[in-house]
């Protein structure tokens, strides 16, 4: 772990028990238990942000699929074209 930063956030009173009782549950530092889910909180993000974008290309490439772009009106496959008599 790198150099830390000290921060200050301010907290309701349940998320202060709830803190308390998840660090000592642990067995770690009231800290730890907020690192670990600012953690957790950043790699949520992340990952939705992943799965929007591939859902975006997704969709676009059904889109291109269903108007037949990219194929160039071929019936053929790739794996058809190399399994004719003839190839080496």
């Amino acid at each position: 772990m790198g150099r830390m930063v000290r921060k200050q956030v301010v907290l309701s009173e349940r998320l202060e028990r709830a803190l308390a009782d998840k660090a000592t549950e642990l067995g770690v530092s009231q800290s730890e238990v907020v690192r670990l889910a600012v953690e957790r909180f950043i790699e949520d993000l992340e990952r939705d942000r992943r799965m929007r974008a591939w859902e975006g290309f997704e969709r676009l490439a059904d889109e291109a699929i269903a108007r037949g772009v990219g194929s160039g009106g071929r019936k053929w496959t790739r794996e058809e074209l190399h399994e004719r008599p003839g190839r080496h």
